[in-house]
This record gives C-alpha cells, structure tokens and sequence, in this order.
C-alpha cells in the first residue's frame, strides 16, 4: 500500500464486500479490502444461488466460471412426511460458500483490488477522517468506510453500540458422495418459527436449521429423525432476520450485507441483497450519491418479505400453506408464488 490513507476502505470480503470493492477497481476507484480470515474460509450459509442472485453475478461479473449444482425442484416435509415437490421454471446453483467467495475475491484480485488479511480493533473520527486502528498494529485513514463485515460487524457497533442480530443459525457441513440431489425443508411443531434445510453443493451438502429460539438439541435429535448425519462439527451464526433498520445512515459510513441487515426473512437468503448492497454503496461513491435512496428497492424488498415471514408463521396460516400445499389444484399457485418470489423484484 502507498501510504496510509485509502479513499475507500471495506471490511469484510464476503459477496457484499467484494462486489463493493470490485465495482469500485472497475471504475478506477482507490480502495482496500480486509478480512480476518485467510481464504478460502469456511462460511455458515445454505449456498443458493437463485434467479435474481445469478442475474446479477452475470451482470456484474462477467464470465465468472465457479462450481455448483444444479437445483430444479425444492421437497418440502412435514417431519418425516414429504408434503410435497416445488418445480422451479429457472432453477437454483448451489455452491459451497468456501469455494464461491474465494472465487470472487481472486476476480477482484485480477482486477487490480487490494487486499490485506487482518482485524479492525478500533474506528475513530477526526477531522472528518475515519482511522482505523488494525490488531496487527497498523493504522489507516479514509473517507469512506464500508461495513461488509457479518452480523457482528464492528462498523455496525460503532455507529449503533446496541442492536438485534437476529436468530442462530445451526448448521453442519457434510463432505463425500451424496444421495441428495434437491434441496429439502423440514416443518415441524418443534420449531414453530423456524425451519431445517438441506442444501447439496458439489462436495457433499449442508444441513441447518434456525428458529425463533434456535436450540442445539433439537437440532441434533431432528438429524437422527430424519436419518441424516450427527457426526460433523456443528457451527452456529447469526442471520439478521427482522432487522429495524434503525441505525444511522452516514454519507461516509455505509452498512451492506449482513451488516446492513439485508437478508430475506423468511427464507434467510442474502446473497443477492449483499451483491446489491455492495454494488449500490460502491456507485453511491463513484457517483457522489445517496446510498439510502439508491439502495431503496433492495430496503423494500426486506421490508416487505418481514412482514410475509410474521403471517406465515402466524401458526393457523402455516397450517393452513401445509394443507394447500396438499391440494394439487391449489398447489399450482403456490408454486408459482415461490418461482415469482426468487425472481425477485429490484431493478437488477
């Protein structure tokens, strides 16, 4: 690095994270990114790409040739009963999250991004300068930080100290050959609010589960009822699922993600709001614009699936969705209600 002071610095290199810097080293725009991990890095998520998620991975990055599998249909399970099969018209990619971000932090990479491995201790303002004060001892300057750093972002904890994370998210990552071609999800009474998934990924599959008080021990015993593995490591993250948006929206301080708050309530998706996000706060830079109101159709959109997600686990109206779910006749429309909800809505 040239000196200390850096225009743009991002924290976090997660989709959010990178497609921020990206768009900015596309543009000819300084910029710096930092991760605490060494990549690839192990990463909690289901890994679904779906139609408004590789709409924008193609526009975005051109030609980007990564590994996945081939999802069409979604089982969906009462307990131990299969309920019934949504077909999907344009299908999901699933990836391993290890695999994927790596890819797209090498893009970045090859585009001239820079990048350092180490943690933010400490944010302060001076000046109208932002220093950041780095656990390896180093310390930076910039005009523009960037908050791509997860549901326990330090950027989100300076500007707003006290703030809901969300629900745990259990899971449990399964290597080796594997019988589970589509992705599966599991109601049942013991987590009312909640669901487990199954998502199969080119190395083996992921099995996880969240819940309004997410518990490990059902988690386990759901595993041995549905006769899925115990043996690997469990790990467990925050989702940001009903999140208020009640922090403060700087010109120079942008929240993406995770961070921001940005994921799909009611399914726990991300990965195209933090695409966007980082995309929208990067051309709010380059552009000298408003990030909030150019970031507005990705806010609607969470918005408006948190208030889906608190009906449909209003207990009578998931009841009432598991027995049309049952009804072929009435079957065909909610099926094409979930092909319209992974479009997606935002401009793209």
């Amino acid at each position: 690095m040239q000196g200390t002071h850096i225009k743009t610095i991002i924290i976090g290199a997660g989709p959010a994270g990178i497609t921020c810097g990206y768009t900015l080293v596309k543009n000819e725009e300084e910029c710096l990114l930092i991760d605490r991990c060494t990549f690839p890095r192990e990463k909690l998520c289901g890994g679904g790409l779906t139609p408004r998620a590789l709409r924008l991975i193609d526009r975005i990055y051109e030609g980007l040739k990564y590994d996945y599998c081939q999802v069409n249909t979604v089982d969906l399970y009462k307990s131990v009963n299969k309920i019934c099969t949504f077909r999907l018209d344009t299908g999901i990619r699933t990836v391993a999250r290890k695999d994927f971000d790596h890819t797209l932090l090498k893009e970045y990479l090859a585009k001239g991004g820079r990048f350092i491995t180490d943690i933010v201790s400490k944010i302060e303002e001076k000046n109208g300068i932002i220093h950041l004060t780095l656990a390896s001892g180093k310390m930076l300057t910039c005009n523009y930080l960037i908050g791509a750093d997860g549901t326990n972002s330090i950027v989100r904890k300076y500007i707003q100290p006290q703030f809901d994370r969300g629900i745990i998210c259990l899971e449990k990552t399964v290597a080796g050959d594997n019988p589970i071609k589509d992705i599966r999800v599991y109601f049942d009474d013991a987590y009312p609010k909640g669901y487990l998934y199954i998502f199969p990924n080119p190395w083996g599959y992921v099995v996880g589960y969240g819940n309004g008080n997410t518990d490990i021990d059902i988690f386990h015993e759901s595993l041995e009822r549905y006769g899925l593995t115990n043996d690997n490591k469990t790990k467990g993250a925050y989702i940001p699922t009903f999140c208020k948006f009640d922090y403060p929206f700087y010109k120079h301080i942008m929240l993406i993600g995770d961070a921001g708050g940005y994921v799909d309530s009611m399914t726990g998706e991300g990965i195209p709001h933090a695409i966007k996000s980082g995309e929208n706060a990067a051309l709010s830079i380059i552009n000298d614009t408003d990030f909030r109101e150019l970031n507005k159709p990705v806010f609607d959109v969470v918005k408006r699936r948190m208030k889906m997600c608190l009906i449909f686990f209003y207990p009578p109206i998931n009841k009432l969705f598991l027995y049309i779910c049952k009804r072929p006749s009435l079957f065909i429309k909610i099926n094409r209600k979930v092909n319209q909800a992974l479009t997606g809505r935002y401009m793209i």
